[in-house]
Order: C-alpha cells, then structure tokens, then sequence
C-alpha cells in the first residue's frame, strides 16, 4: 500500500519514500487455480495461470503478483529491468485437496524432478516479495546471476531485492552467481536448509565471473535454529565486500557447518571489508563459527555463547577464538 505524501513522492509501508516513477508499466497477474494464458493476464478475473507466461509478457519496469502455488523452473529476461514479483497469499504450504479449491497462499515449488534453481534473475533492479520458497535438493530458491558479457549478453542481477520471503528446505534460499552489486536481503526467514556439507541459507558460487558480490545489505532476518527437523545447516557463506550484515538472527546450527563466512568458505576471493553488527549470534563465538574478511568491523552484536573476546556478551572487534 502507497500513499501520495506531497508532489511527486510516494510512501510506502516501511516509511521508504520513493519518487513517482513516470513510466507507464503493465502490471500482470497470476492465479495457479483459477488463470489460464489464454487471458490477459491483466487482473486476477483473467490472471495467467503460469508464472512462466508472466515473466514472458511483462516489461521492464512491470509488476506480477501471484496468488496460489507455482511449481515451476524460471528463468527472468536478461533484458527485463526492475520487475516485482510480489505474493498475496499467506506464506503456508499451498495443500489443495480438491479442484477449484484455492489454498490462499503465495508459494513457489519445484515441477517433480529439480533441474535448476526455482527462480534465476539475470536483469537489474528486481524485487521479490512475500513468496514462500521450498527450495530444490540440489539448488537454489532464487539465484541472482551475473556474466562478463556485454549488451544483449550481458546477465546483471544486481540492484536486486528479496524482502520478506521465507526459504525451507533445498540447498540454498539465495545464491549468489558470479558477484551481484548492491543487493538488499530484508525480513527474510530461512529455515531446514538441507544438512548437507556445502548447504547454506545465503551462498556465494562462481563460474569464472566478473566480480565479488559487493555492498549487500542482509537485514533483519531470521535464520532457523536446529530444532527438532528445522535448522540451516550453514547460514551465510558469502565473499561480501563493503557490506552489511545488521539486526539478523542466528540460531544454533543443526551440523558443524559456518553462522558467518565472509572469506567465502575458502572457495574463490574472499570478502573484505564489511560491517557486522546488532545480530544476534548462536554458537560459540570464535573463528571456527564466524569468519571474517579482511578489514571487517564487527561491533555490538550479542552473544549466545561468551567467549573471553567478549566478556561482556558484546563484540567490540573480529571475532577471535577464545582464550
């Protein structure tokens, strides 16, 4: 919801101001129960029924919102800049026990067998909201993808927004492909990522691309503590460069795997630089849990498990191990 607040401006329900965009943008719906492609697409009376019509008929600039279960492999346009794809539903298990019956829900599955990640955005500048993700064994939720190609080859998933989604199970919630700029993680749940060796709720790969992910901002989100079937196996194993990662919650992993890697997990270039503060950090805090880069600054985050580097339950430098 947006209201006018004065001449050109727009605010929104996160008190964020924003100035009009004078682009005239479609905006397009999707109904998984009730859409078919032959519609429009241009209200949820004649929704799309695929989310793969949609991402092929909106434009840069456009709007897609979703009501009901998706189960499908996506792949955003390269050429399609600040798309928001934003949930109306409740963010539960999309059950549908008989046709027609809506389950009122705003989730994203796989098709069967996973053969990719469920959503692959390779244009700038777009937005993922309040979408349940129940993210693939072998892949990512939402992949953000970026090459050194150049115009029309060009894939650039920076200047992405993923904002109050919640990731279970699978082998990422959000995977960084090849160093993403300017990315906001905000109000985002992940919990039951697989417990696999290389499973994270936030992780960083690279196929030989151009750049480390720099100045992401990771908010305010919750990562699951391991408690009974629930838990991430690791929660960010990401190379950040002049990032921050502030007000989030880490709760106790359910394997021996990393709360915090910033040196990427010693595959690839690791970060540098960074700021980690105000989060609440599970596990014992010391360097076999919470890695840093070089030249990150961590301060005023609380503790779980005191070591002697943080007497006080607050983090006034690196962690270190204890002793």
């Amino acid at each position: 919801m947006k209201q006018i607040t004065g001449a050109g401006w727009l605010k929104d329900v996160n008190d964020n101001f924003a100035e009009m965009d004078p682009r005239p943008a479609t905006t397009y719906f999707v109904d998984t129960v009730n859409g078919s492609n032959s519609n429009n697409g241009q209200s949820f009376e004649s929704a799309f029924a695929t989310m793969t019509k949609a991402l092929a008929t909106v434009e840069t600039g456009g709007k897609i919102w979703l009501f009901g279960k998706v189960a499908e492999e996506c792949i955003g346009s390269n050429l399609v800049f600040d798309v928001t794809i934003e949930g109306v539903g409740s963010l539960h298990h999309a059950d549908v026990p008989a046709v027609g019956y809506h389950p009122g829900a705003s989730v994203w599955v796989s098709p069967g067998t996973p053969a990719g990640p469920l959503l692959t955005i390779r244009g700038r500048g777009w937005k993922i909201k309040n979408i349940l993700f129940d993210c693939p064994t072998a892949y990512a939720g939402i992949r953000l993808s970026r090459n050194s190609g150049d115009g029309l080859t060009e894939y650039d998933a920076s200047h992405a927004s993923i904002i109050g989604c919640d990731f279970r199970s699978g082998l990422y919630g959000i995977e960084d492909y090849d160093g993403c700029f300017n990315v906001t993680v905000r109000d985002c749940v992940f919990e039951t990522l697989d417990a696999t060796a290389t499973a994270a709720a936030i992780k960083a790969n690279s196929g030989g691309g151009p750049a480390s992910p720099r100045r992401w901002r990771i908010l305010n989100n919750f990562f699951q503590p391991d408690s009974s079937t629930e838990g991430n196996s690791t929660h960010i194993v990401i190379g950040l460069v002049g990032s921050l990662i502030q007000g989030n919650v880490f709760g106790l992993l359910k394997s021996t795997g990393k709360y915090i890697d910033i040196s990427n997990g010693g595959v690839g270039t690791p970060g540098s630089y960074n700021v980690i503060c105000n989060n609440v950090l599970g596990g014992a805090y010391d360097t076999d849990d919470y890695v840093s880069g070089t030249g990150d600054l961590w301060y005023q985050n609380a503790v779980a498990v005191k070591a002697v580097t943080a007497p006080d339950g607050l983090t006034l430098a690196v962690p270190g191990a204890p002793g």
